[in-house]
């Protein structure tokens, strides 16, 4: 069989592999993780300008795209906690809120990947690449449930693995091999996805109030009447107390901590939100939540000047009868 095209050497494989390894096997090296994804980041970067000048500059410029579109789904996700964190989810379905912001960037950036193996793979007639490229998209569509994440660290094996396999000459000016129909059917699924991901489990209240870092969730349509409190924990934070109707309820509480791509990056402390989750059997009139920060409060001695540390307790009242 004769296949139609022109064909050109393949230049840059060494470095591809070596670049794609790199970044996906970063993780392993430790306090140095970070240099040595950049350094794969460059080396793989060079593989890509090579096979730009002797075959095809698509993938290079797809490259670019997609790490753009990543970048934007980083950014959300970064801004994530402050949307989120005081909503009356708990657990896995918070964790799935947080993500849910950053849902359609990271779908849009998975589809731009996918395409982009696509041309590897008509090009060289590697089909593992299709594979990396097939895994890499379901596991950003899978993404928010976090078994996407292992799914998209298979792909990019998979990838540099078909890296290892490339022959000595590729085709030049191939099509791509996945339709723009679909990719606007999958960018348009995670769109409507999102919303949907951001709400769910989609609790009941019958009402809620906010202020100054705290929420205040309510149900008394049943029984027993439901109060949540929710707290974002402040820096120096030494204690809080939750009182309904003048007595003191909920002596334990529950707490999530969320590090942020920034905060985790520069080892930074992570976002905190306790919960106070009451049950009353009858229904309350009022919640005050009393959270506790501590400052620093010099004072003045004989010896000169000493640092004493001063706890600031700040009393927030709500009302439940008539807030919404």
């Amino acid at each position: 069989m004769t296949v139609k095209g022109k064909f050109a050497p393949v230049g840059g494989r060494e470095y591809l592999l070596a670049g794609s390894l790199l970044m996906v096997l970063s993780n392993l090296f430790g306090i140095f993780s970070l240099i040595a994804f950049g350094l794969g980041l460059v080396v793989y970067l060079i593989g890509l300008y090579l096979w730009s000048v002797d075959v095809d500059s698509r993938p290079l410029k797809l490259f670019l795209l997609e790490t753009a579109l990543f970048l934007v789904a980083v950014f959300l996700l970064s801004w994530s906690p402050k949307w989120v964190l005081l909503k009356p989810s708990w657990d896995i379905y918070k964790l799935i809120n947080l993500l849910a912001p950053a849902y359609p960037a990271f779908v849009a950036s998975a589809l731009v990947y996918r395409l982009r193996m696509g041309l590897f793979a008509e090009s060289t007639g590697e089909l593992n690449f299709n594979l990396a490229g097939n895994l890499y998209l379901v596991g950003a569509l899978l993404f928010p449930v976090l078994i996407g994440v292992v799914l998209m660290s298979i792909a990019r094996l998979v990838e540099a693995y078909s890296y290892w396999n490339l022959p000595l000459a590729a085709r030049k000016d191939v099509p791509f091999n996945f339709s723009k129909r679909k990719v606007l059917a999958v960018f348009v699924a995670s769109l409507l996805l999102s919303p949907v991901l951001f709400n769910v489990p989609f609790p009941s209240y019958d009402g809620l109030a906010r202020s100054n870092g705290v929420a205040v969730y309510w149900s008394t349509s049943d029984s027993p009447a439901v109060v949540d409190v929710l707290i974002k924990v402040p820096e120096n934070f030494c204690g809080a107390g939750v009182y309904v109707d003048g007595i003191k309820v909920g002596q334990k509480y529950e707490s999530m901590t969320f590090w942020g791509p920034f905060q985790s990056l520069l080892a930074l402390s992570g976002d905190e939100v306790i919960r106070y989750h009451v049950e009353l059997f009858k229904s309350p009139e009022n919640v005050t939540v009393m959270v506790c920060v501590r400052n620093v409060k010099y004072v003045h001695t004989l010896e000169g000047y000493a640092q004493e540390w001063v706890e600031n307790w700040t009393n927030m009242t709500f009302q439940l009868s008539g807030e919404k």
